[in-house]
């Protein structure tokens, strides 16, 4: 009989992270130690805890008549030092902060401004414009904040008063972001997520993967999302700092990781895929790295990877409205090389896997993922029904399908919606996918169901080469070959587009699949058809 999987030494709940609120933590920490690095910017630019704490209390004091408590206030803003002095004032004075994409175009913010009814927004120069195309389809937005080109002190200072961080009256259950997420249907839902939800990802994230003062964590994802916030307030607890960059580079990722001795990388979606790309160097294991925090692992390349770069991609599975909820053993983490596990349940988290009827699958069965434990999400703002939804009797429903072996490991199997049913055979897209980004001039891959008279539904396979790569220079037929060596017939893909630009995204960087073949995004090339490989095939519906 095999031995059931557990975390080792992961200690009791709360065990690391004692304060009842995030301001708590942040004074806390700052106060231990404050002349200690917190942020270090690829370019230089150093913040300490006390500089931190600072221009918090400073920027608290310009708007604490300007937001109330309970108030919702956006900011569109890079990966710049305002942007956390912003969120940890706005969460001091009781209000939530909602994260909009800098890269935000029209359509969306309008959306996201109105649904949050933002009274204030935060943003660089270059959204000056766009706020006012949307303002006046945004009745509750009075106010802007244009931070000024003064890096780290583009925030106003009061003209009179102050603030301190002793005064902040926080509560544990105050809602302190909302995270817009886009889903396979309607339009993004904001998420409220409040101050148990963070200290929740720290906690286990310090007890699963032990940090302390010497530790460095590389963050290479936009600010707007909510992995950079956690990453800030987990070097707070345990002494350490955060790296940034700008933006994410494949060229400029090692550099930053060997000239700021970084310890500890946080990965999601394609950045190991994209990183393999870059040849190999004489440098790539002239680094500090423990280890690397992964969202989905590729596991095709999980071998690769670990053996390039000499440290273990550590796999795990998480979700805004769901917190951390599986994560891969440290120890176990050789023996899950190429396993495709995310791993255990973190401690404290319940997860059944479940059919359509609700009723738990056996061992070894895809099942949808039905979690349940501390710091889940209060809800979708404004929409009680779809909330109700997801949440009910304390189990939120994922939408995403696993399966669990007799170890207790979990593996990640496709979004209950990202199924394609073709002539009766059920096919995840994520399994086509993952075969298709492991070709060494795809880029980017994102695969779809079309209708289809005959089958129900057949595959599609949209295709973002490598750069100096097009369809002359990986042909289709070529892709539809290998496929066919990895995959059931039924599995390849029929249709294929190649794509000249990124896909549309969601904030956690999944590909927005419901945006493929609308007119804003609209088909770049003709499609090819595998059964009509000689004529230019007419974009099957979408």
């Amino acid at each position: 009989m095999s031995t059931v999987v557990q975390h080792q030494n992961a200690g009791v709940a709360w065990s690391q992270v004692p304060e009842t609120t995030i301001i708590e933590l942040v004074r806390d920490a700052c106060q231990r130690d404050p002349d200690r690095p917190l942020l270090i910017f690829e370019d230089g630019l150093t913040v300490t805890r006390r500089d931190l704490v600072t221009r918090v209390e400073t920027f608290a004091a310009a708007v604490r008549n300007r937001i109330a408590p309970g108030d919702r206030v956006a900011i569109i803003l890079d990966n710049r030092a305002e942007f956390m002095t912003a969120w940890l004032t706005v969460v001091a004075l009781r209000a939530t902060l909602v994260s909009v994409n800098p890269d935000v175009k029209e359509h969306d913010a309008r959306h996201v401004l109105r649904d949050s009814d933002a009274v204030l927004a935060i943003i660089s120069p270059k959204h000056q414009a766009l706020i006012e195309t949307v303002r006046g389809d945004c009745p509750q937005l009075r106010d802007v904040v244009v931070v000024g080109d003064n890096e780290p002190d583009g925030l106003p200072a009061p003209e009179t008063g102050t603030f301190s961080l002793d005064e902040a009256g926080c509560e544990r259950g105050d809602i302190t972001n909302v995270y817009y997420t886009s889903g396979t249907t309607g339009p993004p839902k904001g998420c409220m997520v409040d101050h148990e939800w963070w200290l929740r990802i720290v906690d286990v994230d310090l007890r699963l993967h032990p940090k302390g003062p010497d530790d460095r964590m590389l963050c290479c994802l936009q600010f707007y999302y909510a992995d950079p916030g956690w990453q800030v307030l987990a070097a707070l607890r345990c002494g350490g700092a955060v790296v940034v960059m700008r933006r994410f580079s494949v060229s400029r990722f090692w550099n930053v990781v060997r000239s700021n001795d970084v310890t500890e990388v946080l990965g999601i979606a394609s950045i190991p895929a994209l990183l393999l790309k870059a040849e190999p160097s004489d440098a790539d294991r002239g680094h500090k790295v423990k280890r690397a925090l992964q969202v989905a692992v590729p596991a095709n390349l999980h071998r690769e990877m670990t053996d390039r770069w000499g440290f273990p991609w550590v796999d795990g599975y998480g979700i805004t409205e769901g917190n951390f909820v599986t994560r891969v053993p440290l120890d176990l983490a050789e023996e899950m090389v190429g396993s495709g596990s995310i791993g255990i349940a973190c401690p404290e988290v319940s997860i059944r896997l479940v059919d359509d009827d609700g009723a738990d699958v056996s061992v070894g069965a895809t099942g949808e993922f039905w979690i349940s434990g501390p710091g889940l999400m209060r809800g979708y703002l404004n929409r009680p029904e779809a909330t109700a939804e997801v949440l009910q009797d304390g189990w939120f429903h994922t939408g995403d399908l696993g399966r669990q072996d007799e170890r207790g490991l979990y593996y990640f199997v496709g979004r209950k919606k990202d199924i394609i049913r073709r002539s009766g055979e059920n096919l995840a897209a994520a399994e086509v996918e993952e075969v298709l980004r492991a070709h060494p001039k795809v880029l980017e891959v994102a695969v779809i169901g079309v209708p289809d008279d005959l089958r129900g539904e057949e595959v599609k396979a949209f295709i973002l080469p490598v750069e100096g790569h097009s369809a002359a220079t990986i042909p289709p037929e070529e892709l539809a070959a290998w496929c066919a060596a990895r995959l059931a017939a039924y599995k390849v893909p029929r249709y294929i587009e190649y794509r000249s630009t990124d896909f549309p995204r969601t904030p956690s960087l999944r590909v927005q699949k419901t945006l493929l073949g609308t007119p804003e995004h609209d088909r770049q090339a003709l499609v090819w058809d595998r059964e009509n490989p000689h004529v230019s095939a007419s974009e099957p519906a979408t």
